[in-house]
């Protein structure tokens, strides 16, 4: 099969879906720095991932769980930064062909062409992978507790994100005031130094040890009976 040829390629988007962990894998890089878009005239939506050049071998892993829907490895694309003109930004990209699956996704948490959260996202987001996958995106520490990068979401919206962590996590959180944009103020979740634990013993084992440095310096402690029952259930989606 010549995926080249646009017959041959119709034929092959009809044949394959998302597996439980690309699905996972979309679901938390969605909350964080991953896109949908219908590029061009394509009737379904695509899947971009776009991050500094720094985070390249995460690229390449995210390329390498969802290699059934992409054509082309991971290339290195070079813009000129929009606030500084003489300042050269590097990244590490790829996107995936356009498909029904993508399309479903995009219906759930785009609005307008804007990134939304559903208010449905507890049926949603229940996957440590996922959680993980959120935090290695837009996750930061901050002495020894978290932030996640939540910004471009509305209060209400955030409101609800910290009710999905709670419910299907444990995690308690509490959402912080952070910078002015356009004078408009913007917020961001932060999890207090007791999740923050309860997240590390989560999902330390599913984030790629070059992501880690997120993470506050806790000591590596055997996992619970528990987690590790929670982690081999998500790798194995």
């Amino acid at each position: 099969m010549n995926l080249a040829l646009s017959r041959d390629l119709i034929l092959y988007k009809k044949n394959i879906r998302l597996t439980p962990r690309q699905r996972n894998l979309l679901i938390g890089t969605i909350l964080g720095d991953g896109n949908l878009r219908f590029v061009r005239k394509n009737r379904e939506a695509s899947f971009i991932v776009d991050h500094s050049i720094t985070q390249k071998d995460y690229v390449f892993w995210k390329y390498e769980i969802m290699r059934e829907f992409v054509l082309t490895e991971p290339k290195e694309l070079v813009r000129i930064y929009h606030k500084d003109k003489s300042r050269l930004l590097r990244s590490s990209r790829f996107s995936t062909i356009s498909h029904s699956e993508f399309t479903s996704l995009y219906e759930l948490f785009y609005r307008n062409k804007i990134k939304i959260i559903p208010v449905n996202i507890g049926e949603i987001l229940k996957s440590p992978l996922s959680l993980a996958i959120w935090f290695m995106d837009d996750g930061n520490k901050n002495h020894q507790s978290v932030f996640l990068n939540t910004q471009q979401f509305t209060l209400g919206e955030q409101e609800i994100l910290r009710s999905c962590l709670r419910d299907n996590f444990g995690l308690e959180s509490t959402i912080n005031k952070h910078w002015l944009y356009k004078e408009k103020q913007l917020y961001r979740i932060r999890m207090n130094t007791v999740s923050t634990k309860k997240l590390y013993d989560l999902i330390y084992d599913l984030v790629l040890p070059s992501m880690r440095y997120k993470f506050p310096s806790f000591p590596v402690t055997t996992l619970s009976v528990v987690n590790s029952d929670r982690i081999a259930i998500s790798e194995s989606l």
